[in-house]
């Protein structure tokens, strides 16, 4: 009988897209198992690369449309559109991202989401009615108050309309909704969260990620201010106690936003990719599940690709192997959280230019090992 053998891996960042590694693993596989049943599933956790893993497994298109980053600077971006044209992935960072501000430009206190609620009219504009949002990655600490401008709020202090810059908001008193666009009621949000920060506080979206998109520590204090006074006027409007919930600081108070006035599921963002997909019953049979990243390190049992792969497939007894271009802790830490077995693909001491330049046949050559060791006794049967 010929083994059913799935692979669902992530990217291997500036090498390979989740479909590319696919394909070098497949190109391994087969060199030992010519006939086996192969499926492939690109997969990603909700960052990088995730709406191209949604878009391949959709047989869907990239959509190109003019936004504002964070800076109010127009730019050229892209979204995903499943291939039946009716889901939407669209992840923060194309629009609002941190790598879309020079470093010496950052400063979350200038810096607005508009580009979001820009992203999503022009989706609404196409028909789509349900989307998947991707967080993270952001240079924005604005409350996603910038989104909901876009969208048709409005921001007053008690003598004026104020731009949807932290800077001004920091004297907002109260919020007109009146204007919001009507897709915010029509349309259905599944939201990529792996953040349980929330708001505001030591532990929110201020002080946590701040300092990572240019803010000092008295602009982390004038920020968590505006902050806590957009978190009242959210909670008021939307009678949900969002200063107390976790994930309302996800990139930068997003998360509040979306949770105070969308029709909103916060999941997290391999479990999402998985759902979507129907990853569940697409491994139904296998023999093997082959994942894996560009890196397998102390950050990878938190909700990274490979350990949401483990997770949704312990209760199948389906057996898990990884393969990365680095394994950076002891594999013990992998095997006890339900793996077979782990592998780097450096065959030794290698510079990351040529891992980078030839990881395509690393991969290759590491599957057909895996192949040679896994199904060494039915291959030698048939």
């Amino acid at each position: 009988m010929l083994p059913k053998i799935v692979i669902a891996i992530d990217s291997f960042k500036g090498s390979l897209s989740s479909l590319e590694a696919a394909q070098s693993i497949e190109n391994g596989l087969r060199r030992v198992l010519p006939q086996a049943e192969i499926s492939k599933i690109p997969v990603a956790d909700g960052g990088e690369g995730t709406i191209e893993s949604l878009v391949a497994a959709t047989k869907g298109k990239l959509i190109t449309s003019e936004v504002h980053d964070p800076l109010l600077r127009p730019i050229k971006t892209n979204f995903g559109l499943s291939g039946d044209g009716q889901t939407a992935f669209i992840e923060v960072a194309k629009a609002a991202g941190l790598t879309l501000v020079e470093p010496h430009l950052r400063n979350p206190l200038q810096a607005t989401s508009f580009g979001v609620g820009e992203q999503i009219i022009k989706a609404y504009s196409l028909g789509v009615r349900n989307f998947i949002i991707c967080l993270g990655g952001s240079a924005v600490t604005d409350g996603g108050s910038g989104m909901l401008a876009a969208l048709g709020a409005r921001f007053y202090s008690e003598h004026k309309e104020l731009k949807p810059l932290p800077e001004e908001l920091i004297e907002v008193t109260h919020l007109d909704l009146s204007n919001l666009h009507p897709l915010v009621k029509e349309c259905k949000f599944s939201v990529a969260c792996d953040v349980d920060n929330p708001l505001t506080g030591p532990k929110g979206a201020a002080f946590t990620f701040g300092p990572q998109k240019g803010a000092s520590l008295s602009d982390c204090q004038f920020l968590d201010q505006m902050l806590a006074k957009l978190g009242h006027l959210y909670e008021k409007e939307a009678s949900l106690p969002l200063l107390s919930m976790p994930k309302t600081g996800a990139a930068g108070g997003l998360g509040a936003a979306f949770m105070a006035f969308f029709a909103v599921k916060l999941v997290s963002g391999i479990n999402l990719v998985l759902d979507f997909l129907d990853f569940d019953s697409k491994i139904v049979g296998a023999d093997l599940i082959i994942t894996g990243e560009g890196s397998l390190d102390s950050q990878s049992l938190s909700g990274k690709t490979p350990i949401g792969i483990v997770n949704r497939t312990k209760k199948t007894k389906i057996p898990v192997i990884a393969l990365a271009g680095s394994v950076t802790v002891l594999p013990t830490v992998f095997l006890h959280a339900g793996f077979l077995a782990v592998f780097s693909i450096a065959p030794g001491p290698i510079s990351l230019e040529y891992s980078i330049q030839n990881a395509a046949e690393l991969l290759a050559f590491q599957a057909e090992n895996v192949a040679n060791i896994f199904f060494n006794k039915s291959s030698n049967d048939s």
